[in-house]
């Protein structure tokens, strides 16, 4: 039977976080970890041989596995411990290599500054052990106050050198290379802007769960990231395990998708801008992700599933043709023939030729979209070659028809 010391070890200062998560092993006789609230590793004690493959990859890549994470989201752990004062304890997953763990939030105030685990053994933690590890955890709270206070006042010198990037302040690679040094950054070598739009004008408590995603996803490496009322602004590269560009669309995938189920945000959208070596070229990037996100505002169903600046395509290119075409007062003489007819017959001709083209003229995709039969589209397609004098088989004279329309339906909003 265990018996509550006469001193308490935790009713003391620690020098640091290794000195307390050893003494909480000695105490506890359990392999202990404290992370921070991204699921960093900041301080692990010894184990045995046989400990669990959570635990090796934790310390290995220095923070939890992501899956590991998406684990305990779903089943509901972390939010259970974001909610909790008192240790709480974990069954063990075999799927993802966890054994049962005990868990508590380090908490100063109402923010939660990080957590402690400990890893259960065959003897399970007594009440009085879970009232130690407690105590541990208000221990821990001026240790990792001050690491939080040092990672703000570094996001503070960062901010001013970031909005310079983005704005074209800087001229030349000497001068940004000197401000990388001066606050002693590591220059990623390959570099994409993204951007992210919400509903709503981000809290502080938004900007922590925004924080929390984007370090614990192991998608990308975030190497600044501000935030200005609705808007979110990154400059990221690819994770380590992640091969390509295609590492920055998944993540933005995955980032709108867990802020609505995590988090119960919705409504957000997501953008990047080409990848650059050289940091003058941020401006550029950051401009390319602005402008897939306006595309994406005029053409919500067309560009539903494009997050990239190489993905817009012909929408590159739509504000230059809407402009020219207002200049010119053009209109082309096809569309005006149809919309006089659909005007007159109540039809939706010009509203199918559009969808036709879109669906790269695939009669079944088209139909589908338009909820017509085949059979009825083909009559549809050949009174619109008859009434617009269209040749439907010649893609340069299709494809001038469609941007005419993007670039007039883009000068009505």
């Amino acid at each position: 039977m265990y018996e509550m010391p006469y001193n308490n070890p935790f009713k003391k200062s620690f020098f640091d976080l290794k000195e307390l998560v050893d003494s909480i092993q000695e105490n506890l006789l359990c392999p202990a970890t404290i992370e921070d609230t991204n699921h960093r590793l900041h301080a692990y004690s010894s184990h045995e041989d046989d400990t669990d493959s959570a635990r090796i990859g934790t310390i290995i890549s220095q923070r939890v596995p992501e899956r590991v994470i998406n684990r305990l989201w779903k089943e509901g752990v972390i939010p259970k411990l974001m909610k909790s004062d008192s240790a709480l304890r974990i069954p063990h997953i075999e799927d993802i290599g966890l054994r049962d763990r005990v868990a508590i939030a380090i908490r100063k105030n109402n923010e939660i500054l990080g957590y402690i685990w400990v890893v259960e053994g065959g003897k399970k933690l007594t009440d009085a052990q879970l009232d130690l590890l407690k105590d541990a955890a208000a221990a821990a709270t001026p240790l990792m106050s001050k690491l939080h206070q040092n990672r703000k006042r570094k996001e503070e010198n960062y901010q001013d050198f970031l909005w310079k990037l983005l704005t074209g302040q800087y001229k030349t690679l000497e001068e940004i290379h000197d401000k990388f040094d001066e606050l002693n950054l590591k220059k990623p070598d390959r570099f994409t802007v993204l951007a992210f739009r919400f509903d709503q004008s981000i809290t502080r408590k938004m900007e922590e769960q925004i924080s929390y995603l984007i370090t614990t996803s192991q998608k990308i490496t975030n190497h600044f990231l501000v935030v200005m009322e609705e808007e979110l602004i990154l400059i990221a590269s690819p994770h380590p395990s992640q091969s390509d560009d295609k590492a920055f669309e998944d993540f933005i995938a995955f980032f709108i998708s867990e802020m609505a189920n995590r988090f119960s945000i919705s409504g957000v959208k997501g953008s990047a801008g080409t990848s650059y070596s050289d940091f003058v070229k941020v401006e550029t990037s950051y401009q390319e992700a602005q402008k897939v996100l306006k595309m994406k505002d005029f053409f919500p169903e067309e560009l539903e599933d494009v997050f990239h600046f190489r993905q817009l395509g012909i929408f590159r290119y739509m504000e230059k043709l809407q402009k020219d075409l207002r200049t010119e007062r053009y209109e082309h003489p096809a569309i005006a023939k149809l919309e006089a007819y659909d005007n007159q017959h109540k039809s939706n001709l010009l509203k199918t030729l559009e969808v036709f083209i879109q669906q790269d003229s695939n009669m079944n995709d088209a139909a589908k979209k338009l909820f017509v039969h085949t059979n009825t589209l083909h009559y549809r397609i050949k009174r619109i070659s008859e009434i617009g004098g269209i040749r439907m088989t010649n893609v340069h004279e299709k494809m001038g028809i469609y941007l005419d329309l993007k670039a007039r339906k883009l000068g009505n909003k």
